[in-house]
C-alpha cells in the first residue's frame, strides 16, 4: 500500500482553520491520521466533501479533484 492514510477534503475543512497548513505533522496533532511504528505516514488527500479556507498542503499527496478544490478555495498544493 503505497499510502497509510487517506484524509477526505471533510475531514480537513471540520478542523483546520483558514489560513492553516496542512501536513503530515498538523494532520497528527488534529488526530486526523496516526503514527505508524513512530514514523509520520505516507497521507494522500480525497476529494470527498467541500472546502471553504485557505489552506496550504505540503508533504501529502492530493488526487487531482481534491488540488481542484483546495486551490478554489484559494489554498495551495506543494
Amino acid at each position: 500500500v503505497p499510502y497509510s492514510h487517506v484524509v477526505s477534503i471533510a475531514s480537513i475543512e471540520a478542523v483546520f482553520k483558514a489560513g492553516e497548513s496542512v501536513s503530515p505533522e498538523t494532520l497528527v496533532a488534529h488526530k486526523l491520521v496516526s503514527l505508524v511504528n513512530g514514523n509520520y505516514p505516507k497521507i494522500k488527500i480525497l476529494s470527498d466533501g467541500n472546502l471553504t479556507k485557505k489552506l496550504t498542503i505540503s508533504g501529502c499527496a492530493v488526487s487531482a479533484p481534491a488540488k481542484v478544490k483546495i486551490e478554489k478555495a484559494g489554498g495551495s498544493v506543494r
